[in-house]
Order: structure tokens, then C-alpha cells, then sequence
């Protein structure tokens, strides 16, 4: 009876050892993700933020244009400082987005590649820890 006994307390050991340990796995893999959502979801924020002023701009823009043409008759820009300005602040704004874009691809490549844990259920992790114990 009591080598039955100690046969229950060792797997019992063996389980809790290996129940520990893809706990841990999983842990790391959770705050791994954790990180990265936050990253993405970081610039994701500011890519929202400069897509609502690239909007905002060509509102102004559109009715500087509008304006332009309907009380002084302007049909050609070319030349036109105030045009000029907001052309290239609204290539400015697109520039930044794109990198916005870009920055969010490389976080996800970062991760992506990221090594990956060992995926063992629990029983294979129980039978190496039995194994390990017996070697």
C-alpha cells in the first residue's frame, strides 16, 4: 500500500511540475501578445489621430479652392503660395501615415517571428518530467 501511495504522490509531483510549467509557457506567450497589442494599438492611435488631420486639411483646402474659384474667378493655381502650403502639408500628412503603416507592419513582423514555445499537452509534458525524474 504504501508503494502505491508513493506512486501517487511522485505523479501527483510529475503533474503539478508540468501543469507549472506550461502555465509559465503560457504565461509568457499571453504577455508577449500583451506587448505587442499595446504597441500596434499605440501607433494605431496615432495613425487615426493624423488620418483625422489630413481630413480636417482638405476641408480647409477644399474650401480655400472653392473660395478661390467662386469670388475671385481663380481657375489656375500655379504660383499660388497659400496652394502650395497646403499641398505640401497634405503630402506631409500622407507621408506620416504611410510610415504610421509601415511602423504597424514591422511590429507585427517583430512578433511574428518571434519564437514560439515548445506546444506539448499535458500529458507529454508529464511523461519528459517522468522521465526526466526517473533518468
Amino acid at each position: 500500500m504504501a508503494a502505491l501511495w508513493d506512486d501517487v504522490k511522485k505523479n501527483l509531483r510529475v503533474w503539478g511540475s508540468a501543469a507549472a510549467e506550461k502555465a509559465e509557457e503560457l504565461g509568457k506567450v499571453a504577455a508577449t501578445k500583451t506587448e505587442e497589442l499595446t504597441k500596434v494599438s499605440k501607433v494605431r492611435l496615432e495613425l487615426h489621430q493624423l488620418q483625422r488631420d489630413l481630413d480636417k486639411h482638405f476641408a480647409k483646402f477644399g474650401e480655400f479652392v472653392f473660395e478661390a474659384a467662386d469670388k475671385e474667378n481663380v481657375t489656375n493655381f500655379a504660383g499660388n503660395k497659400q496652394f502650395i502650403t497646403h499641398t505640401e502639408r497634405a503630402h506631409e500628412l500622407i507621408s506620416q501615415i504611410d510610415e504610421k503603416l509601415k511602423r504597424i507592419a514591422e511590429i507585427k513582423k517583430e512578433y511574428e517571428n518571434a519564437p514560439d514555445t515548445e506546444e506539448a499537452t499535458p500529458s507529454e509534458s508529464a511523461e519528459k518530467s517522468k522521465s526526466d525524474t526517473e533518468a
